[in-house]
């Protein structure tokens, strides 16, 4: 995970939004998750991508509190999957996609889960594309700053600036492919693009994930 500064965490993902809180205009992140993706493809093309989110301490601790989680079994899936999740479809889960070109901005998700991985809360779900697709084009961002969504970072030396510089960064392994039905798996890529900008917060790391079918 990356490294969290100190913070009042105004609960964010989901149940809040939902109540209507209003976002600052100069915003910044609130919320950190590391995110995992596997493409997976068929012989036709690319079918669907599998994400796995894990967030930060603080935000856990929220979310258990405001749902009074002690254990997560089938019951708390599925609140958290109502209350904490379902709303992000209002944007489109910070998932910016093109498949072949054209945009695609996903309004849906399956096979939603939820588990404890030691301390941290972590989601998982799929996105299904509307059709095989050739080539994808993939990146995860919050435009307003609220939440820092991006692949785990390998540790930077301490004399190195942080997450908001310039600097290239090196993402711990975050992708991977597979394929169905005697396909071949996609080959995927990914490249730091170019940094989004804050007025109040400086530049924050843009990663971006190409796969093609084979």
């Amino acid at each position: 995970m990356r490294e969290i500064p100190h913070f009042t965490l105004a609960l964010f993902l989901g149940g809040i939004l939902a109540c209507g809180v209003a976002r600052e205009a100069s915003a910044h992140p609130h919320v950190w998750v590391d995110y995992y993706v596997e493409a997976v493809a068929d012989k036709q093309g690319i079918t669907k991508l599998k994400f796995r989110w894990h967030f930060d301490d603080m935000f856990t601790s929220m979310v258990k509190e405001d749902f009074h989680i002690r254990s997560i079994g089938p019951k708390e899936i599925e609140t958290l999957r109502d209350g904490a999740f379902g709303n992000l479809k209002n944007y489109h889960y910070y998932i910016y996609l093109k498949l072949d070109g054209k945009d695609f901005e996903p309004q849906t998700t399956s096979d939603f889960g939820a588990t404890m991985t030691k301390l941290n809360l972590e989601y998982t779900f799929t996105v299904n594309l509307p059709h095989p697709t050739r080539k994808l084009e993939l990146s995860l961002y919050d435009p307003e700053f609220y939440v820092d969504v991006g692949p785990p970072i390998e540790k930077m030396s301490p004399d190195a600036p942080g997450i908001m510089a310039t600097t290239k960064m090196k993402p711990k392994d975050f992708l991977s492919s597979s394929a169905e039905a005697g396909a071949k798996p996609p080959t995927c890529a990914w490249h730091q693009g170019e940094p989004r900008v804050s007025a109040t917060w400086g530049k924050f790391a843009v990663f971006n994930v190409t796969c093609e079918a084979q």
